[in-house]
């Protein structure tokens, strides 16, 4: 017998042996008849969830109107109202309905996310209404008042960072055996991006909840609006909105406002960055809670809940632009926070440039996301601004930006031209 034979007998036995030891498959025998594990405390988890579905109500809208442009409506929905005083209570209620439908969050589930602080401050309500521990990774650049208001609802913040956040919380999850969220990748998951057809309990989408307000306005023309603007974080808000207008077939313009060092307009536009990183080309210290961070390559279900087929339109704003719109909306008495100040920045632009209907005023809708106060020590302070947007031309640039868009409120000109014109660049 050659070393040849030799070695396939071996191999034959081994084979045959591993066989032997291996359990015979077997199906269940039929017939059979089973309950899968008890999911009584699922089943109550969830019913808590609808009554906070109740309790939540829907948030109001306003109406800016000015002399520039007196035929345009911009329509804020203003989230701040929420009961956790962002647009991400109702993104968090969603979410936690999808974790609990799926099973990934039961009796006792640590959940962990990654969160610039409003999301994370939702999702700990939602924890503590189950009574389950909630732990946010939270950049350690954080505002001082975001950190507390998690904390207020009982949830644990951990402070990692910047840019460390998303992998740090898959990680403590895993090592701790609790469920990582993921907002930015689970956002297509949730019930967000559908509405409850006729069923009793009223859908979470927002387009929809506004739709239902505009409605029985006896006041308001324009029930559909024409256009819609918002800016981006996770993308899960902005394509709930752009899926609920494409599937309902609602004559909708769907804006996406950028911010500056996002990689969302390229990722939208230009289909870029699927395959490669944008993170060396950020600039600090960004708008917070918007655009895309610093996560690497952008994918789909994973770093972004950004659907970009349902985005009809990208306008990328300058930070700094961004910020002294903040400034200027607050002094025509509406406070609100980054994504606030470059959803009205967008809608200036729009509402300038846009052909306006004939028999109808131009309706644009858009998002008053958070209050604010939650800036004063940062987007709102001066000091900050001028250390902080340094390379960005500083307070000269901020304060020609302010004069700017102060003065387009009376000329109804585009302040995204004349400031592109008349404002430091800085090194950019």
């Amino acid at each position: 017998m050659t070393i040849l034979h030799v070695c396939i007998v071996i191999v034959g036995f081994v084979v045959s042996q591993q066989r032997v030891n291996q359990p015979m498959l077997r199906l269940s025998q039929a017939p059979s008849d089973e309950y899968t594990k008890n999911r009584g405390w699922t089943k109550t988890a969830i019913q808590r969830m609808w009554q906070e579905r109740e309790k939540m109500s829907h948030t109001p809208l306003f109406k800016f109107s000015y002399p520039g442009q007196p035929m345009v409506d911009i329509i804020f929905k203003n989230e701040s109202a929420s009961r956790t005083g962002s647009v991400k209570h109702r993104f968090a209620w969603c979410l936690m309905m999808w974790a609990l439908i799926e099973g990934h969050v039961k009796n006792g589930t640590n959940v962990y996310e990654a969160s610039s602080g409003n999301a994370a401050a939702a999702l700990a309500y939602m924890c503590h209404l189950l009574h389950i521990p909630f732990t946010a990774l939270v950049p350690d650049t954080i505002e001082d008042i975001k950190a507390r208001h998690i904390e207020e609802y009982g949830g644990k913040v951990v402070k990692v960072p910047f840019g460390e956040s998303l992998v740090r919380a898959r990680q403590m999850a895993k090592e701790n055996g609790g469920f990582f969220m993921n907002q930015d990748g689970a956002g297509d998951k949730a019930e967000e991006f559908h509405e409850s057809g006729n069923f009793s309990l009223e859908s979470v989408n927002l387009f929809h909840e506004m739709l239902m307000q505009l409605s029985t306005d006896d006041t308001q023309n324009v029930i559909i609006p024409h256009i819609f603007v918002h800016s981006a974080g996770t993308g899960g808000t902005i394509s709930s909105i752009g899926r609920y207008a494409k599937k309902y077939g609602l004559n909708t313009e769907i804006v996406l406002a950028d911010t500056q060092f996002s990689v969302y307009y390229d990722y939208v536009m230009h289909d870029r960055f699927k395959n490669e990183s944008g993170d060396s080309l950020w600039v600090e210290p960004g708008m917070a809670v918007i655009g895309y961070e610093p996560m690497g390559v952008v994918r789909i279900g994973e770093t972004t809940s950004l659907d970009a087929a349902v985005i009809d339109r990208v306008i990328k704003i300058p930070d700094i632009a961004g910020t002294a719109a903040m400034r200027v909306l607050r002094d025509q008495g509406v406070s609100g926070g980054t994504s606030t100040g470059v959803n009205f920045l967008a809608s200036l632009h729009i509402a300038s440039t846009a052909k306006k209907p004939v028999k109808e005023r131009l309706t644009i809708a858009t998002i008053l996301g958070d209050p604010g106060h939650y800036y004063d020590a940062t987007y709102y302070n001066r000091e900050w601004i001028g250390r902080k947007f340094a390379k960005h031309g500083g307070l000269k640039a901020y304060d020609c930006w302010y004069s700017v868009i102060s003065k387009c409120l009376e000329s109804g000109e585009d302040p995204l031209f004349l400031g592109s014109k008349q404002c430091s660049k800085g090194v950019f």
